[in-house]
């Protein structure tokens, strides 16, 4: 049976995420332009291979999603649904049972529903025809989107865990951090009703206390608890004091904030959002990206992916991103910092955290 308590323990089991093979891209007739996007493909899962090799290096069995062999059946109307990549948005092994989001992200939906009519509220809306559309449509997105996981979830089911279809929509581990009798649960807005998710959590895990983090979006982008003596942090969206006590404290900027004014004047281009080599002055690249992809990316303005760190166990901690002062940290405290690259971090916005799933550890 696969079981996971602490997010420290030694990493057995492990669900890596995968992208589209480059022969997906043939559908673009711009034979220069589908060459970035074949580049994209090749590298990613270049990147991809070095790190399933490293977690096998330290007896980490790795999974991978399931990819359909008939890749038209995720063909929707502007391209296609985005591609596996981020395994640790779609479960969350807490103990012995296996969580999965039932429904759709609405918050998500409804962000991109309002970016996509130009409105900021309901009451703007002549009736709700569209919006309910909307939901269906996303619906049939998600579904899609689940089925890459159908075949972990039955694999869960085999080695006797309980999978179970959570009526929360964000039940994934990019917001839930596990810490034995002890969970962190990240919010998703600012206005979100923090006594209300805690009343929610507390109610279904009677058995551990419950804090919340001021995250407004991935808590893995926040903060990464390496030990209950250290904290490698973004931003303090938890009270740390109150959590971990003890706790040495490493803050570290987001990323972006380290790069040239060149690298960042592209990603403004991007609207914050993206960036891949090569979209310096190609007009025709971004528009492509927003046209047909946009719901591939995230926001990589915020990211901060010196905090997006898996610990291997407690003293083998793996990131893509390379610093200084985190590494002098874990040495302080006997952990040693291994980086495995992830070129294209900046467009799948997907540090290695969010690239993987623990499913079993120690």
């Amino acid at each position: 049976m696969f079981k996971v308590t602490h997010q420290w323990n030694k990493l057995k089991t492990c669900v890596v995420g995968s992208a589209y093979p480059p022969e997906l891209f043939s559908f673009i007739q711009d034979a220069k332009l589908r060459k970035y996007f074949e580049k994209l493909a090749i590298e990613t899962e270049e990147d991809i291979g070095k790190l399933v090799t490293l977690l096998k290096k330290f007896d980490v069995a790795v999974i991978r999603p399931a990819m359909p062999s008939d890749l038209e059946n995720f063909r929707i109307k502007n391209g296609y649904i985005a591609p596996p990549i981020s395994a640790r948005d779609f479960m969350t092994m807490i103990d012995e049972k296996l969580y999965y989001p039932g429904l759709p992200n609405m918050n998500h939906a409804w962000v991109e529903f309002c970016d996509k009519h130009k409105i900021d509220n309901k009451s703007q809306l002549e009736d709700d025809t569209e919006w309910l559309e909307f939901q269906r449509h996303d619906k049939h997105i998600f579904d899609k989107k689940i089925s890459f996981y159908k075949d972990i979830f039955t694999l869960a089911l085999k080695r006797g865990n309980e999978v179970i279809a959570s009526p929360i929509d964000y039940m994934n581990s990019s917001f839930i951090t596990r810490l034995g009798d002890k969970m962190i649960v990240g919010t998703q807005n600012y206005y979100d009703n923090k006594d209300e998710i805690k009343q929610t959590f507390s109610k279904m895990f009677p058995h551990k206390e419950i804090h919340i983090a001021s995250s407004e979006g991935h808590s893995d982008g926040c903060f990464a608890p390496i030990s209950n003596e250290l904290i490698i942090s973004a931003y303090e969206a938890v009270d740390y004091k109150e959590t971990f006590p003890k706790a040495e404290i490493v803050t570290v900027p987001p990323e972006i904030t380290l790069k040239d004014d060149n690298f960042k004047k592209q990603i403004l281009t991007a609207e914050h959002k993206w960036f891949l080599e090569g979209m310096e002055n190609n007009k025709d690249l971004v528009e492509m990206v927003d046209y047909y992809f946009n719901t591939w990316i995230g926001n990589v303005n915020e990211t901060a992916f010196m905090v997006n760190i898996l610990m291997l166990d407690h003293k083998n901690a793996l990131c893509s991103t390379d610093n200084q002062q985190v590494r002098d940290a874990m040495k302080r405290h006997g952990v040693e910092l291994h980086i495995t690259p992830f070129r294209h971090r900046w467009f799948w916005d997907c540090g290695i955290h969010c690239l993987t799933q623990d499913l079993d550890r120690e």
